[in-house]
């Protein structure tokens, strides 16, 4: 009988690890493929069928989109209005969520529940009201154009996300500085925020990497190269002189730099972010 149940347990585990492997396959091969296709020739990124290695490295196809996208400052404009909107989202949301997680008011469900409602209206749906509002405005082309509607955008999700972990903070805490005489909001950056740092750090960070991959307003609210992000350079990939047919290699090649300069950010902060997300599921 004891044979027989760790007979199951190992054909458990070994179809387990099966399946992982399935899965880690399937969502590293796309980004493999996009890797080695910007190292291979102009001629073998279109040979049919295609290769899994390039037979002759190069790194050609990096120099040329660097050049054609101005990548530096599409570089600098995507780290400035992703973090600033995400930053300003972080903050905003946080101080709602823990606002709505302390305090008692008349409406209070109504209002929670119209705020997370808001996530689920699609980006199209607003896109032409906000383009008529910001050409009167002013605001097209402009980078603080996309950072208020990117924090408008992301603050529903930051409160969202923190409203959950500030209720798996104790209100006994609270409690006790209100004793002492300390207000809400003093309460707030005093002791509060210094306990849900992790929570901040992970919506903060999460928040980044959606404004970082925006495509939909990003081309729609910008115009000329000075102001466009590395999603919608994506988009106006450059063709070389002559070649009529579609630059695979520019393509994969300017994947790689996009995707680039996140990949340190993730590997270094991993643990902190999963542990953040965790840290607020369970009410302590």
């Amino acid at each position: 009988m004891i044979k027989t149940i760790q007979t199951n347990r190992v054909a458990s585990r070994t179809i387990l690890y099966i399946l992982l492997v399935i899965v880690l396959l399937f969502i590293t091969f796309p980004i493999y493929y996009m890797v080695i296709t910007s190292l291979k020739t102009q001629s073998e990124a279109y040979r049919l069928p295609p290769t899994l290695w390039p037979h002759n490295l190069t790194i050609e196809s990096y120099p040329f989109v660097i050049e054609a996208w101005s990548y530096w400052r599409t570089l600098a404009n995507t780290v400035l209005v992703a973090g600033t909107a995400a930053l300003a989202a972080t903050i905003l949301g946080g101080i709602s969520a823990y606002g709505f997680s302390r305090m008692e008011f008349p409406g209070k469900a109504i209002l929670y529940g119209m705020l997370v409602a808001t996530i689920a209206i699609p980006g199209m749906v607003t896109l032409g009201p906000i383009f008529l509002a910001y050409k009167d405005l002013r605001l097209l082309d402009t980078h603080i154009g996309l950072i208020l509607v990117f924090a408008a955008e992301f603050v529903p999700v930051a409160f969202l996300t923190l409203f959950s972990y500030f209720k798996a903070i104790p209100k006994e805490l609270d409690e006790a500085a209100a004793v002492d005489g300390s207000r809400l909001l003093d309460t707030f950056f005093r002791i509060i925020f210094p306990i849900a740092l992790p929570g901040f750090a992970v919506t903060f960070l999460l928040l980044f990497i959606a404004g970082w991959n925006d495509f939909l307003f990003a081309f729609t609210l910008t115009i000329t190269p000075d102001t466009r992000l590395l999603t919608v350079r994506l988009f106006e990939i450059p063709v070389r002189e002559g070649v009529n047919r579609t630059p695979y290699d520019l393509i994969a090649a300017g994947g790689v730099l996009i995707l680039l300069p996140l990949v340190p950010i993730l590997v270094r902060v991993q643990r902190q972010l999963v542990e953040g997300i965790l840290a607020g599921a369970v009410k302590q």
